[in-house]
């Protein structure tokens, strides 16, 4: 694995990121009730980029139809995917959709968060589907 340690607060966010939006898809919570959770938990910790883990959980809040209609596009049901998977898929549709990072560099991402939080197996099925995503898209 790539030395990461010098990203340590962007890959904590973004670890933090996918657990938030799971909260949002199960418990249909609000994006402003777990941001306010997530300050009040995490305030302390200075390894933690608010500001993006802000503008991320709020643009995938607003959007959630939109990246919905992705996933439906890319012919995945919800019943055909585990509930973390879908967050993470979320999170990278949203990376993409708003252009600040690398195709592959979302890919990798996401994968590394799928190894991360998922099943052993998720990182091809969550591969498999951005890169449809990508070819749909261009």
């Amino acid at each position: 694995m790539k030395n990461l340690a010098k990203y340590k607060n962007i890959i904590r966010t973004r670890e933090y990121l996918i657990q938030a939006i799971f909260q949002l898809l199960f418990n249909d919570q609000d994006a402003d009730s777990i941001l306010k959770q997530f300050k009040k938990e995490h305030a302390k910790k200075k390894n933690v980029d608010f500001a993006y883990f802000n503008k991320s959980l709020t643009s995938i809040s607003e959007h959630q139809d939109i990246i919905q209609k992705s996933l439906e596009d890319l012919n995945i049901k919800d019943s055909d995917m585990e509930l973390v998977d879908k967050s993470i898929l979320y999170f990278a549709i949203n990376e993409f959709r708003a252009m600040e990072l690398d195709g592959p560099l979302i890919i990798d991402e996401s994968l590394r968060l799928s190894k991360k939080f998922s099943n052993p197996e998720s990182y091809k099925f969550i591969n498999t589907y951005l890169d449809k995503y990508l070819k749909l898209t261009k």
